[in-house]
């Protein structure tokens, strides 16, 4: 039986439709099947691009400045002051979609206040891809630390997203999910997943720890500079983490952020060759 937040992820696709127009969707699925659409670029006066796993499609279809309108307007329900917490973040959420959102910041000294004048969207199409997991059978079977390594469109979320559905089915799950990406009611979760959504780390593990005790906590994308203080905390109350972090190599990571491996029991690093999300290395440290 399907968990009963489980929504069939055709309605995922009826809501990119309803985001994108009826005519600008109908030109994308001309050029790439709906279910492999992974990416989606909108750039005013240019020509929309588009990804699947393994490359990248050039449209005819030039953007116009009525089209990023009518993106935006369906993704803040016409009322872009409504998510002005997330647009200074750089990114809106829309019903399992995110957008990343690039133009002309406002600022008051160091803070992003707004993003105005905009120009570009990314729009990130998530896919749960059931197995993906697979070839780390022997780290999720025995979970420890584990840190996931990988450039950007490496596919991250995507083996972070399967492993926390194994971890959730006999283990007390938590993702933190700062960006409203991990975690969809259009997937498949365990009985013992929990979500806290678009709050940043710093400010709410604390209280995870104190409050909700979980076995596993899941963090995306990590900045260590900001991120290690956390992962120290998690690591110190006995917590295992599953976590992401951009990078090329192993090597790279640890010889840019040694502290952060020391936190770690196991790294895997992705490539996106010959496809997003293939494993180069698991790496026992």
């Amino acid at each position: 039986m399907l968990p009963s937040f489980f929504i069939p992820l055709s309605i995922l696709f009826d809501m990119l439709a309803k985001l994108l127009g009826e005519n600008l969707f109908e030109t994308i699925t001309k050029v790439l099947p709906k279910a492999k659409i992974t990416e989606i670029r909108v750039r005013i006066g240019r020509k929309i691009v588009i990804k699947d796993a393994y490359k990248s499609y050039t449209l005819d279809y030039v953007a116009t400045k009525s089209d990023l309108e009518l993106i935006i307007a369906v993704a803040t329900h016409n009322s872009l002051y409504a998510y002005e917490d997330q647009l200074r973040k750089g990114f809106l959420t829309f019903d399992g979609l995110r957008i990343g959102v690039i133009g002309e910041g406002v600022t008051d000294v160091e803070k992003l206040l707004t993003i105005k004048n905009i120009t570009s969207l990314v729009i990130r199409i998530p896919h749960q891809i059931i197995g993906a997991a697979s070839q780390i059978k022997s780290i999720t079977d025995d979970f420890d630390n584990t840190l996931i390594i990988a450039p950007p469109f490496g596919g991250k979320t995507t083996l972070i997203r399967d492993v926390a559905r194994i971890l959730s089915n006999t283990k007390d799950t938590l993702i933190i999910d700062e960006r409203d990406e991990i975690f969809s009611k259009n997937y498949t979760f365990g009985v013992n997943i929990d979500v806290f959504s678009l709050a940043p780390k710093q400010l709410v593990t604390e209280g995870i720890i104190r409050a909700c005790s979980p076995e596993v906590i899941v963090l995306d994308e990590l900045f260590p500079d900001k991120d290690l203080k956390t992962l120290g905390e998690i690591a110190n109350s006995g917590i295992k983490v599953l976590a992401s972090i951009h990078g090329y190599s192993f090597e790279d990571v640890k010889k840019g952020y040694p502290k952060l491996i020391d936190l770690f029991k196991y790294t895997v690093v992705l490539g996106n060759k010959p496809k997003v999300g293939s494993i180069k290395s698991v790496i026992r440290i």
